[in-house]
């Protein structure tokens, strides 16, 4: 019987194989490398669990019933696909997965995956990283930020900005002047259109010899879209599916790190720039800032899990600095308090509270609030 090991034992591309029912059964070098495992943490584990894959949009793939093991057993030709594989350390990693069917007299290996890690070619091929949580940002492929007297116009920001949410989608001249200048006349917004897309494709482009020359800015049949715009790094993009992968992840330290790698491209509320001279920011704002309030009680409630009382209360007043009228995580806090034995801080969080519900809301605490408050206050 012709060996696995030997065809696949030193060549440079990860390789692993399993048997029929998921079980790795082997692990070659290359793939200790990309992935971290060593042999002896990879053999004999089901797949799908040491690799916990992902699509590049953070969509779960790998299972007891995965696509591929599907296609070979139903004799339809595999593809090589992009996916995000987890690394060791709980981060995840890009790779390129080629996927062999094992003749029945290799060995009892029912598939082999080959895999080659895409993050180097990944990192070269974003024309742009944008951030748009917080002010917006824009660093070229070098790291450079895109600045200047023309970036720093509002109009301008905020093209790049729409145009950048639309993934490369072309959007028409009438839908750019309708979210860009509502109240203005068609002669004039059309003519602040021509302006910002001027200063636009100046702005990414400084040494362009012709604006309408731009490689990044196209314009076609009365529409314009960001060319490249699928390798284009958005932030959003990160800070969603990494909240995704923290709330799959089983283990809670590891968890803990995807949250807080997640949480940490929150630098503050949606394209807060410009939210006050375009009413199509807020929904987006509004949604984000609850997917990251939500978040970071899930990493609150992690803490306390995990006994780490300090950090969990750490958490919840930065969920009360965003919006302090959450009640559940007023509780919390009072409660952490109440067991570390600062009942002072604990009333505090209370009366804060109380103020805020009048002010922002004009109502009082709720009763399960009040009753958690009377408890502390007559211990």
């Amino acid at each position: 019987m012709i060996s696995i090991k030997h065809f696949f034992g030193k060549i440079g591309d990860g390789a692993l194989s399993v048997d029929e029912d998921g079980l790795i059964i082997f692990w070659n070098q290359a793939i200790a490398k990309l992935l971290g495992y060593s042999q002896e943490e990879a053999v004999a584990k089901h797949c799908w669990q040491l690799l916990a894959g992902l699509t590049p949009q953070g969509d779960p793939y790998c299972a007891p019933k995965c696509p591929v093991r599907q296609a070979i057993k139903q004799g339809v030709p595999i593809t090589s696909l992009d996916l995000q594989l987890r690394h060791r350390n709980g981060q995840y990693i890009l790779a390129n997965m080629s996927t062999i069917p094992v003749p029945e007299e290799m060995d009892e290996s029912f598939l082999v995956h080959l895999l080659r890690s895409r993050r180097h070619e990944a990192q070269t091929h974003h024309p742009f990283r944008i951030y748009l949580l917080g002010p917006l940002v824009v660093t070229r492929q070098g790291g450079t930020p895109v600045k200047g007297p023309l970036w720093n116009r509002v109009k301008t920001r905020a093209l790049m900005a729409y145009l950048a949410t639309q993934k490369g989608t072309a959007v028409s001249r009438e839908q750019i002047l309708e979210m860009l200048w509502p109240d203005l006349e068609y002669k004039a917004a059309m003519h602040n259109l021509n302006t910002t897309v001027y200063n636009l494709r100046r702005s990414l482009e400084p040494d362009l010899q012709k604006a309408s020359h731009s490689r990044y800015l196209l314009y076609q049949n009365g529409c314009y879209r960001l060319a490249e715009a699928q390798s284009n790094w958005l932030d959003v993009d990160a800070f969603e599916s990494g909240i995704r992968r923290a709330r799959r992840e089983a283990n809670e330290e590891t968890a803990v790190k995807i949250y807080k790698t997640a949480l940490a491209l929150y630098r503050g509320d949606y394209l807060y720039d410009l939210t006050d001279a375009h009413a199509w920011v807020r929904d987006q704002q509004f949604r984000l800032q609850e997917i990251y309030l939500s978040a970071l009680g899930d990493l609150a409630r992690l803490y306390e899990k995990m006994n780490m009382d300090e950090e969990a209360i750490a958490i919840y007043q930065r969920i009360l600095s965003v919006d302090c009228c959450q009640e559940r995580s007023c509780r919390r806090l009072m409660s952490l308090f109440t067991k570390l034995g600062k009942r002072t801080e604990a009333i505090q969080v209370c009366q804060r509270l109380t103020q805020c519900l009048a002010n922002e809301l004009d109502i009082i605490m709720s009763d399960k609030t009040q009753a958690l408050y009377d408890k502390i206050r007559n211990a």
